[in-house]
């Protein structure tokens, strides 16, 4: 068999093995989002403003501690949503904005919304990057108030 035979064999196996692991990779993700992330969306659309406010923060805490504690940013971002008011909300607002895209993204959860709240979550989602950036700079502004 020529050389260019067994380099087209390899390639093909290798290629069956990557989309193999895609799949299972996929269902994974799958699978974590209909074990975790749409019981947790469908709790929030039946919680009240308040109730959501505290699942946002203390989700956000939760999201922002599980990524590298030791990263500068991610302290400073804690310090600033826990010590000065205006981070605080605008971390608020983000973290709104961040579940109102998970949940435009489920047929499920959002076929069983009224017209308003469909209208309600795809404003807060179409916010998520102005409310970013906000965020950002209440962070910075919060630095700025340490020197």
């Amino acid at each position: 068999m020529k050389w260019w035979k067994k380099l087209l064999i390899v390639v093909g196996i290798l290629a069956v093995l990557g989309l193999g692991l895609l799949g299972y990779g996929a269902m994974k993700l799958g699978d974590l989002y209909n074990e975790k992330i749409l019981p947790d969306m469908q709790a929030y659309v039946q919680m009240t403003d308040e109730e959501q406010d505290a699942y946002v923060l203390s989700h956000m805490e939760d999201l922002m501690k599980s990524g590298n504690t030791e990263d500068e940013q991610v302290k400073l971002e804690l310090e600033a949503m826990a010590n000065y008011p205006a981070a605080r909300e605008a971390g608020l607002d983000l973290g709104r904005s961040m579940c109102a895209i998970m949940l435009s993204a489920s047929d499920e959860i959002n076929n069983s919304l009224s017209a308003a709240e469909k209208a309600k979550y795809e404003e807060e989602g179409k916010a998520l990057d102005a409310r970013s950036k906000h965020f950002e700079k209440m962070v910075e502004q919060y630095k700025a108030s340490l020197r």
